[in-house]
């Protein structure tokens, strides 16, 4: 048996926390983790359950001192001492994706399969220039035979390149808490972190950052944690905004619909955002940056326009989350969805029960049962959707399609 209070103290800075933000996690006194860790007081069974999903780490490494001699590598610790003062909001984040990469590995080896994805980018790397950037994200495009038309889902982008997109919250001041990171995980491959506590198209652009990361820095650097700046985070700032935002395909919409060859109006320049995709404010300095939105038009845009209402009162559909986030929205959403399918066949196969898929995934059975489509998420949603697919089935059935 090992020391507990030594196991205790050392496994909580492993896991980069101080002693107050252990107190106000559980629910204690700062002075209680102080006395668990000089062996003054111990700890009970829930409350050591507690501490080692906390820390990350499994209860039996705690208890019998295997957390000394494991060969695991610390990756959310390492993550976090490369950061900058990084916020404790970002901890707990940190360590969920870092717990999740691990219970995709479990649950790939569980159904036979690798979950592997890239592990080695096929483009050279160590690009730093802003001109890098751009050639780069016209590259990466090509290649994917993106054109130069928005990207409706970057997921699936992420997914076509093999490489993990996980979300979680990490803060919602960006001047502390990282707006994502990337790893190259030993077992899962290239895997990207995205933080929930972002609106929808700040979240699109740290997701193409992050993918920046992943295809030109990862020679040199398995894991970034985006917060600050620097030289890499610069270019990958550029690489993103030119992946959502071409130039060319910008001039070309404003082409299309009859703009001006420079923005003056609002009304213009929410067009453009909506149909890029991104941020107000990723699209103000966008269009900036390529020139065809002068210096004053930007200043004047940014300070006098809400453009939420704006584009909802010219009939855009707005997503909530553009007002105010809410993590808990993502519980099941967080997760990739190549996670969701083997959990779905891992359970439909019998290879685990509901419960136990429930546990992996650190979810509710409540939600398990919904990754299996057996519960509809809203009231009445279930019937809605059954007589909608009868009317459609009927329409084609009277064409003769079918």
């Amino acid at each position: 048996m090992t020391d507990l209070p030594e196991a205790l103290g050392y496994a909580r800075e492993r896991a980069h926390y101080s002693q107050e933000e252990v107190a106000s996690a559980l629910g204690v006194s700062r002075a209680m983790v102080s006395y668990w860790e000089t062996g003054a007081r111990k700890p009970n069974d829930r409350q050591v359950s507690a501490i080692a999903r906390l820390y990350g780490v499994e209860l039996i490494d705690l208890l019998t001192g295997d957390i000394f001699e494991s060969t695991e590598a610390d990756l959310a610790g390492m993550m976090l001492r490369s950061g900058q003062g990084i916020d404790a909001a970002a901890v707990p984040g940190i360590h969920d994706f870092i717990g999740f990469l691990k219970s995709h590995a479990e649950l790939a080896d569980l159904l036979g399969e690798s979950v592997k994805g890239m592990s080695q980018s096929p483009y050279s790397s160590n690009f730093r220039k802003r001109d890098d950037a751009r050639r780069k994200a016209e590259e990466v495009r090509a290649h994917l035979r993106l054109g130069v038309g928005p990207i409706s889902d970057l997921e699936a982008i992420c997914q076509m390149l093999r490489i993990t997109l996980y979300r979680s919250p990490l803060g919602s001041d960006l001047r502390r808490s990282p707006s994502g990171a990337f790893l190259n995980h030993p077992e899962v491959g290239f895997s990207i972190l995205v933080n929930l506590d972002m609106t929808p198209g700040r979240r699109r652009f740290t997701a193409a950052h992050e993918l920046a990361h992943a295809l030109f820095h990862s020679g040199e650097d398995p894991f970034v944690i985006s917060q600050g700046k620097g030289s890499k985070e610069r270019f990958a700032d550029d690489f993103a905004a030119e992946f959502l935002m071409p130039a060319e395909g910008v001039r070309r919409f404003m082409e299309d619909l009859g703009m001006p060859s420079k923005i003056e109006e609002a009304i213009d320049a929410v067009h453009i955002q909506r149909y890029f995709r991104v941020s107000w404010v990723t699209a103000l300095f966008r269009m900036r940056s390529i020139g065809v939105m002068t210096s004053d038009t930007f200043a004047k845009l940014l300070r006098e326009v809400r453009p939420v209402v704006f584009a909802k009162s010219l009939g855009y559909v707005i997503d909530p989350e553009e007002y105010e986030q809410d993590p808990h929205l993502w519980r099941i959403r967080r997760f990739p969805r190549s996670f969701i399918h083997m959990l779905r066949r891992a359970v439909s196969e019998e290879v685990m029960s509901v419960p136990s898929a429930a546990s992996l995934a650190g979810v509710t059975i409540h939600d398990i049962t919904k990754i299996l489509g057996y519960i509809a998420d809203e009231p009445d949603a279930e019937e809605g959707e059954l007589r909608n697919a009868e009317v459609e089935f009927k329409e084609f059935e009277d064409s003769g399609v079918i």
